[in-house]
């Protein structure tokens, strides 16, 4: 037997309202609730739907009319997606004007998800038996409606949780792969808005020292690169930096931290804002904001948790990518202190020795003519001579002696200190140096020694050469459980900071140096100085328990 036409009508209807070849959500209800409304018939409806992430969708068709309206907003606000209960499958409630309100409940599974109401005349409420089992079917149908808005949200949830892993693992994989700290930034501002689905990443970095957020940009116009330095106790951003918790801005002008300073520099329209701090443990090393999303819609908690994972990704590559720049300026220092080392070793080696066995090369020639000339001169000459060869085994004893010191591995720092100051010899016989110490200074590894010998022979070498001071004295003694070696000189003095500050232009890094090397033994070089005023270098190690 053929269908009736009501059947035909259930069964396109039960077709329509299924999930299939929608794309989103909000799209599949609307034409649903535009195919009800019709097929009802109805003057107006309106649909109620809570996805199981809790985002409600409510969506009008039509002219409601202010009470109808009125009953719908009230009927909203109370409800809740919750487990299925006894409540009825339909429900009529009279509005003026010869029309009713229908309410209907949205299922999926054993719960209710959501509402839908439509604003009919009492004369079609009251229909034959017939009307009404095709009306029984209608509200089954819509019942299932909320389970077909379950399954499509599921899937599009799915759908797009798969592209975010998919985009974090990319992200993942590039940061991992970039160690150059510029490229890197670059390229997290570069791929965040895909995954983000916004118009424009920013990254701000912490400069601890001064409490600014640093942000590098570059000019529209010019195409020249820009830094701008924010307080972090101005802005979102500074907010977030200051206290390490993201923040969801979808309206900034409503917002009284926001700081438009540097949107107004770079022409940058900022409509709303999502800002995640950037930790590296439990320090926050910047921030990591996105700009207006591309679709207008405003950011949530999801967008949130998002970028505050791609935040904890890119903390993990800038600390490493400055680990790496701090490895490369390491070893750019080391190869400077050696190239320097080996300049120095040069020099003396030129003004000491290497002069010293010139002459006596030109003495032995001169001895050889004096043997055919005078042979009564060549005793007094070799006697010279002998001077000039063992003044030169001194010179070149007390180089080897500087560059190793062999004597602290046996007999300690002290009796080093001792015999380097015994062989201290000052070219142009100004400056004299003495050590004072008692005689219980207690031994250290090897290494620590040897660190705080090279540390005292720059600050001796310093003052010889810069210093202009009579007397240099190196004073070895105990304080407060730390080994204190000082090398003091009554000479001219320096501006400190003016000296510290002029590094980067500077060709030698010796006062650098011995704060580093002090470090690496655990312990710590304090300078003092002032013009006319002389200098105090200190180096304090801990001494073990």
């Amino acid at each position: 037997m053929p269908p009736t036409l009501e059947q035909r009508q259930l069964q396109t209807l039960g077709q329509l309202l299924s999930a299939g070849g929608y794309q989103d959500v909000p799209a599949m209800l609307r034409s649903s609730l535009e195919r009800l409304v019709a097929f009802w018939p109805a003057q107006a409806g309106a649909l109620l739907y809570h996805s199981p992430s809790g985002e409600p969708i409510a969506l009008g068709h039509g002219q409601l009319g202010d009470e109808a309206a009125r009953m719908i907003d009230e009927a909203r606000e109370a409800f809740a997606r919750r487990d299925e209960g006894s409540d009825p499958a339909i429900g009529y409630y009279a509005l003026d004007d010869d029309r009713q309100l229908v309410e209907i409940s949205l299922r999926s599974v054993n719960q209710t998800v959501g509402l839908l109401h439509l604003v009919v005349r009492e004369s079609d409420v009251e229909r034959s038996e017939a009307a009404r089992a095709g009306e029984d079917m209608v509200v089954l149908l819509v019942r299932a409606l909320g389970g077909e808005a379950d399954k499509l949200a599921m899937l599009r949830r799915a759908e797009h949780d798969l592209r975010e892993l998919h985009l974090l693992y990319e992200v993942g994989q590039s940061l991992a792969t970039n160690l150059e700290l510029h490229s890197l930034l670059e390229e997290i501002k570069r791929q965040v808005p895909a995954v983000m689905g916004a118009e424009r990443c920013s990254i701000m970095l912490l400069d601890e020292a001064t409490h600014e957020l640093i942000l590098h940009t570059t000019d529209t116009h010019t195409g020249e690169p820009r830094e701008f330095r924010i307080p972090t106790d101005r802005g979102i951003a500074g907010w977030v930096a200051t206290n390490g918790i993201g923040q969801i801005v979808n309206d900034v002008e409503q917002d009284p931290r926001w700081f438009d300073g540097v949107a107004r520099d770079i022409d940058f329209v900022t409509r709303s804002i999502l800002c995640a701090p950037i930790r590296h443990g439990e320090r926050v090393v910047g921030v990591m904001q996105v700009l207006n999303k591309r679709s207008g819609e405003p950011f949530n908690e999801q967008d949130l948790r998002l970028l505050t994972t791609l935040a904890s990704q890119a903390a993990i590559a800038v600390e490493n990518a400055r680990l790496v720049r701090s490895l490369k300026e390491e070893r750019d220092r080391l190869l400077a202190k050696e190239a320097e080392v080996r300049a120095a070793i040069a020099r003396d080696l030129h003004d000491g020795p290497t002069q010293s066995v010139a002459a006596i090369a030109m003495n032995i020639e001169f001895v050889k003519k004096l043997l055919r000339a005078m042979p009564e001169r060549v005793e007094s000459e070799l006697s010279v001579l002998a001077e000039l060869v063992q003044k030169t085994s001194q010179d070149i004893r007390t180089l080897l002696f500087e560059l190793r010191p062999l004597g602290l591995e046996t007999q300690g720092l002290l009796s080093t200190l001792q015999q380097y100051v015994g062989r201290f010899r000052d070219p142009s016989g100004f400056t004299r140096l003495r050590i004072e110490a008692p005689a219980s200074i207690p031994r250290l590894p090897v290494e620590i020694e040897g660190a705080i010998f090279i540390i005292v022979q720059e600050a001796v070498n310093n003052a010889r050469k810069h210093a202009r001071s009579p007397e240099v004295v190196i004073y070895l003694y105990v304080e407060e459980g730390q080994l204190v070696a000082s090398v003091r000189d009554r000479g001219e003095g320096f501006n400190l900071g003016a000296v510290e500050s002029s590094y980067n232009t500077r060709g030698s890094l010796g006062l650098l140096n011995m704060r580093e090397r002090a470090q690496l033994i655990g312990g710590e070089c304090r300078i003092r100085s002032a013009e006319g005023e002389g200098t105090t270098v200190e180096v304090r190690v801990p001494l073990p328990l």
